[in-house]
């Protein structure tokens, strides 16, 4: 049993400010450690890490955190899909067995994101890759 959709972060109460104090209990870190014991008891195999942060430096993280924790059987990260030329960063990403997929968080984004040229041409470039998109 594999648990698809999973968030890490070290907490930081500037980058993260979206975690506001109705969700206190989400104000602390949230790694591969603190998840292990759970997934055992549940005898949940591994984990797929899902980016909650839109930067690429968060794709870098949860990889790191793969390459050190063989729960997290993939990853689904961040790269900016509204770029001229998305291709460059999926080649370089191609490189990682452990990336499956891509997603950016829609919700905040204004009326119309979807249909943005620039974000369809970086959703159909995912498939040259073999990337999901994931909403």
């Amino acid at each position: 049993m594999i648990d698809a959709h999973v968030h890490f972060w070290n907490f930081n109460k500037v980058k993260d400010a979206w975690i506001t104090d109705e969700m206190k209990l989400l104000q602390s870190d949230y790694l591969p450690s603190h998840l292990e014991p759970i997934l055992k008891e549940n005898n949940i195999e591994g984990i797929i890490a899902v980016q909650a942060d839109q930067r690429e430096n968060e794709t870098r993280f949860l990889l790191r955190l793969a390459n050190e924790n063989p729960l997290i059987k993939g990853v689904v990260g961040w790269i900016d899909l509204q770029n001229e030329n998305p291709q460059n960063k999926l080649l370089y990403y191609s490189k990682y067995s452990t990336i499956k997929g891509f997603r950016h968080i829609v919700q905040n984004e204004p009326d119309g994101f979807l249909k943005n040229i620039k974000f369809l041409n970086g959703i159909k470039a995912l498939q040259d890759f073999n990337f999901t998109y994931d909403i």
